[in-house]
């Protein structure tokens, strides 16, 4: 045999040995029964309304209001569904470790490329009482997430909200969770019931 042929010979095995062998291994890994995935979160159950959680906007009102007056007004041709919704809890001053944990969120968001837009991040000031926030944290969101929305919670009133999806003597804003919120997309479903007849626009 040559050396062109042995050359080839070399760059078919050099290709086809490590496929084999992950092949292989993978195989086996899954008789074993630890092919399974690892989900880091835990869905939150009974399921919350994002309402209850009581939100509010900078000038104190509602965040968010219930899907039923979402829609009241909107003809089913022109619905958009609301993107996803990475609620960060955090709070009045924003320290290091949260800036931290913003940077890499933000991160996490730019990996979506183009269906980013799909996916909001609010960051949620928790405190005893609706306070505006640092001008600190508002310096620091401005610059480094500047498409980051704000929203405003009390700690009592989420914690109770929270409680049953939340261990005992845990305080979620303290750990900074992030909760995923699927906004509902049965808009059609519930028109074609006519449960908004007569109040659609157009």
């Amino acid at each position: 045999m040559d050396t062109t042929k042995l050359k080839l010979t070399f760059l078919l095995l050099a290709a086809a040995l490590p496929i084999s062998l992950a092949t292989w291994v993978f195989g086996v890994r899954e008789q074993q029964g630890v092919s399974s995935t690892t989900n880091k979160g835990e869905l939150v159950i009974p399921i919350i309304d994002i309402t209850r959680l009581d939100l509010r906007d900078e000038q104190g009102q509602p965040a968010y209001v219930a899907f039923e007056e979402f829609v009241s007004n909107v003809d089913p041709k022109d619905y958009q569904p609301r993107p996803w919704q990475l609620l960060y809890l955090g709070a009045a001053e924003c320290e290091a470790q949260c800036a931290e944990r913003l940077y890499f969120l933000r991160q996490m968001h730019v990996r979506l490329n183009a269906e980013a837009k799909r996916v909001e991040r609010v960051y949620v000031q928790v405190e005893d009482s609706l306070t505006p926030l640092l001008q600190t944290t508002r310096t620091l969101l401005a610059e480094q997430q500047n498409d980051m929305k704000v929203a405003y919670a009390t700690a009592a009133g989420l914690q109770e909200v929270l409680a049953a999806s939340v261990p005992q003597n845990i305080a979620p804003a303290n750990l900074h969770y992030i909760y995923v919120v699927d906004p509902p997309r049965q808009f059609n479903d519930v028109f074609h019931a006519g449960k908004y007849s007569g109040r659609n626009a157009g």
